[in-house]
């Protein structure tokens, strides 16, 4: 049984609001599912297997139109969706009275069900978010029946508010695969037939790296997986050292040329070392560099100890710079002087 695993699409998400580039992203969010319906079609996967917020909200009636005309698109493929904690199904939710494409199966209920596909001798278990939040381990006590046929589980959760799992647990489940959704970061555990494939496209500053689906293939007898890229851009980290030299052009002249070479993908820009006392870096100018989302300015101001010892002979200064910067100073000692002699110079 050949299959795609996917989760956490969050379609109708806007990354990077208020950014030149967040119309982009939205857009790219949708684009990058559609790539996904192509694959699974250009593979002839058995099975597409989605692990809850395949929407970032409540769907409404014309989006879920929009999907299943995609889905219907499938010519050899199942397709499995469980609804997550972003688009978990309320009282009026269209996924209740929703009439999906033969091929479609949406795992509704709140408790654990199942459906069983005879043409590949699959049977895909899961359960739906009724609320935004579960803290019950619903995961830890299942277990896949020995019945000969090959066992899904369809999960979505992984920390305290949002079903926390243990993999110890499900390790000893008996089910020839786990498909996990809700943490974005891709993750294959190892020596498990357990994994997370992380989100289709990275959401936001934090999702680091690059996103997006898994392909495998289930036998009763062993699961093979592997985890491919699929995004259209990623967030990276642009780790920059400054000297009491550096300016705020120097730094934009080693900024420009690496958003240059990665044009899709979205910074997260740190300063980190010493700079010119007197000088602050605008931030301004890095972030309008380019695709540039967060700019973290963790330098210190680098003082002439020498000539502040000379100039402050006589008074507080010189001995809190006595007492910090011997041979004995460590590198807590050098922060707490820099920022002593931050505060003492600028009362």
């Amino acid at each position: 049984m050949k299959f795609i695993h996917i989760a956490d699409v969050h379609l109708g998400a806007t990354p990077d609001a208020g950014m030149p580039w967040s119309q982009e992203r939205f857009e790219a969010i949708r684009n990058t599912f559609q790539k996904i319906i192509q694959l699974t079609e250009k593979k002839q996967a058995d099975l597409l297997l989605i692990a809850g917020d395949l929407f970032h909200r409540q769907p409404l009636r014309r989006e879920l139109k929009e999907i299943n005309y995609l889905f219907s698109t499938l010519t050899y493929t199942r397709v499995v969706i469980i609804a997550g904690n972003h688009d978990y199904i309320r009282e009026n939710s269209p996924y209740l009275n929703f009439s999906w494409s033969d091929n479609v199966t949406l795992l509704s209920s709140g408790t654990m069900t199942s459906v069983y596909f005879k043409e590949f001798n699959t049977e895909v278990h899961g359960l739906s978010y009724h609320q935004p939040e579960i803290r019950e381990p619903l995961y830890d006590s299942c277990r896949a029946p020995s019945d000969g046929r090959i066992h899904v589980l369809l999960a979505h959760g992984g920390d305290a508010a949002h079903i926390p799992i243990s993999t110890t647990a499900l390790a000893g489940s008996g089910f020839h695969y786990i498909a996990l959704g809700h943490i974005h970061q891709p993750k294959i555990f190892k020596n498990t037939f357990i994994a997370y494939a992380g989100s289709l496209e990275p959401l936001d500053k934090t999702d680091i790296g690059k996103r997006g689906y898994i392909l495998g293939e289930a036998t009763l007898k062993e699961c093979k997986i592997s985890w491919r890229a699929l995004a259209h851009s990623q967030y990276s980290n642009l780790m920059l050292t400054t000297t009491r030299d550096t300016t705020t052009e120097e730094l934009l002249d080693q900024i420009r040329p690496v958003l240059a070479a990665n044009p899709n993908d979205i910074y997260r820009i740190q300063l980190t070392g010493f700079r010119d006392p007197e000088i602050t870096f605008n931030r301004d100018a890095i972030l309008n560099a380019g695709r540039v989302v967060e700019v973290l300015d963790r330098t210190e101001p680098e003082y002439d100890l020498h000539t502040l010892s000379i100039d402050h002979s006589h008074d507080l200064i010189s001995y809190y710079i006595k007492a910090l910067s011997g041979e004995d100073a460590t590198p807590i000692h050098r922060k707490a002087l820099y920022y002593g002699l931050r505060a003492l110079l600028n009362p």
